[in-house]
Formats: structure tokens, C-alpha cells, sequence
């Protein structure tokens, strides 16, 4: 493969960088052609590639065109995801509005899953970051509660003596349980809407684009083949590039089949957005419910 072909070359480099003096003359010849045929065959390749892009590009060339139910499933399992991630940052907006608190949450965040990846070097990195605590979204003073305190301790101070003490401790109070039972819809939106909403498809979408290129880089090769056949000019060279387009065509449907799959998977459990949506409706519900029938009571207090 293209990475295994870069990583021989990087070992040679750093075998090279170690000195020459190091290496038999035999080994280091054995390297030198390594090092030749690899470069040699990705050049080829590559520029097989860049070729047939840029006569694509430019109208002169014949591109292998996929069918329109697979290029109607992949441009909608597409649109979900464009739709989820517009969706997710909206969301994230909306329960954190401070951008400076939403970039710690965000940050705190990802130290906090590096240092559960089975990626040693990630781990050893975030070990060394001395902040991992999570997302403090549902742990900062929410402004109702700010207000809250302030109405109380003004209400106090005032003291009973005119009408507007009492009712300031009255309100004040109904705001700083309104803060914390905002906390409480904050904790639940995130915790039951807003991560099973973001986390969703996201490891389906990223083999989906990982497939996707393949299938380009596969299809660009057929074309690629099939454009040496109709140039070739010796019996030779046309049976040579006519096994050289089956080849490629082989690969292409395995890739084609494999990709399908991956699309036509991400579209059906797309449906299970769905289930996200009403949690997300029922924690509304439920927040406005109660600070209704918080705000009822203290209006009915003051009107007496």
C-alpha cells in the first residue's frame, strides 16, 4: 500500500541518517534499489492518476460513471452527516452560549478521551496535560442563578420594612432554583441528546470517507487502464494493458461493493437520529414544566 511504500522509504532515510559506515555494501545497494523501485512504482501510478484527473478535468477524457442509486445514496447519507454536524455545533451553542466556557468544555473534552485511546503516544500526551476533568457544562453558575443571588441579598438588605424586601428574597429565591434546576436540563440534554446525538455514525461516516477515496483512487486507475488500450500500438502492449484493466476493474467493483455497503448501512440507522430528537423534546418538556409551575407559585405569592 501507499502508506507501507512511504514507511520503507522513512526507514531507509533513517537507517542513511544513521551513516553509511553502519551498513555492508550489500545491504546498502539492497536499499538503494528498495528505495528506487518503490519511488519508481508510486511515481507511475501517481502520475497515471494525474493524468487521467486533469483529461477528466479538461473534457478529454472517458470517465467511468457510477449509477444513480448509488450516487443518490451517497449524496444523502452525505447530507445527514453535513445536517448532524451543523446540528451538533448549533446545539452545543445553545447549552454553552459563553465562547470562552465552550472552548474549555471542548478542549477538556478530547484531553479526557485521549487518555482512553488505545493509542499509547495519545495517552502519554494527555497524561502530561494537567486539566482532565471533563466538560464542566452542567457545573458553572447558570445566569438565573447569578440573578437570583443578587435579587435575595438586595432583598435582604432592604429588610422589611417596605413591600419590595420581601418580594426581592421571594423572587430571588424562585431564581436560584430555576438555576439549579437548569443545571439539572443541562446535564440531562447533554448526557441523553446532545453526545449519543454528535457521537452517532461519526466512526460509519469516517470509514464512509476513507471508502469513498478509495473507490476514486480505484476507478481513476480503471480509466486510467482503459485509456492505454485505446492507445496501444503493438499486439504486446494491447494484451499487456487489456490484463491491466481487468485487474482494475476487479478491484473497482470489490471497492464499489464495499463502499456500498458502508452507505446503505449509514442511511438505515440514520432513522435512530429519530430516538435522539425526542429525548432532546422530553428534556424540554420537562425544564419548562417545572419552571412553570416554580414561576405560577411565586406570581401567586406576589399578588397577594
Amino acid at each position: 500500500t501507499l502508506y507501507n511504500q512511504i514507511r520503507g522509504i522513512m526507514d531507509y532515510g533513517r537507517r542513511l541518517s544513521n551513516g553509511v559506515a553502519n551498513l555492508n555494501m550489500e545491504e546498502f545497494g539492497q536499499s538503494l534499489k528498495d528505495m528506487a523501485g518503490t519511488v519508481g512504482s508510486m511515481s507511475i501510478k501517481g502520475f497515471d492518476r494525474a493524468k487521467q484527473f486533469s483529461q477528466e478535468k479538461m473534457g478529454n477524457a472517458v470517465k467511468t460513471e457510477l449509477d444513480q442509486d448509488f450516487i443518490a445514496l451517497s449524496a444523502r447519507v452525505e447530507e445527514t452527516r453535513s445536517c448532524v454536524s451543523k446540528t451538533s455545533t448549533a446545539a452545543r451553542n445553545f447549552l454553552q452560549p459563553n465562547a470562552a466556557a465552550r472552548l474549555e468544555d471542548m478542549f477538556n473534552e478530547t484531553v479526557t478521551a485521549a487518555e482512553a485511546s488505545t493509542n499509547p503516544n495519545v495517552r502519554d500526551i494527555a497524561a502530561k496535560i494537567p486539566i482532565r476533568k471533563g466538560s464542566n457544562i452542567d457545573k458553572r453558575q447558570t445566569y438565573s442563578e447569578l440573578m437570583g443571588h443578587i435579587m435575595k441579598t438586595s432583598g435582604q438588605q432592604i429588610g422589611d420594612s417596605i413591600k419590595c424586601g420581601p418580594s426581592f428574597v421571594e423572587v430571588g429565591e424562585t431564581f436560584q432554583k430555576l438555576g439549579m434546576l437548569e443545571r439539572e436540563y443541562i446535564r440531562d440534554v447533554y448526557n441523553n441528546f446532545f453526545k449519543p446525538f454528535s457521537n452517532h455514525l461519526q466512526v460509519e461516516y469516517s470509514n464512509i470517507t476513507a471508502e469513498k477515496r478509495r473507490l476514486d483512487l480505484a476507478r481513476l486507475d480503471l480509466d486510467a487502464a482503459k485509456s492505454k488500450v485505446r492507445g496501444a500500438r503493438t499486439p504486446e502492449a494491447m494484451q499487456q494493458n487489456e490484463q491491466k484493466v481487468r485487474e482494475c476493474q476487479a478491484a473497482f467493483d470489490r471497492q464499489y461493493e464495499q463502499t456500498k455497503i458502508l452507505l446503505t448501512e449509514a442511511d438505515r440507522k440514520s432513522d435512530e437520529f429519530t430516538c435522539h430528537l425526542e429525548e432532546f423534546i422530553r428534556s424540554q418538556m420537562n425544564y419548562h414544566e417545572q419552571a412553570h409551575k416554580m414561576l405560577s407559585e411565586t406570581h401567586a405569592n406576589l399578588k397577594k
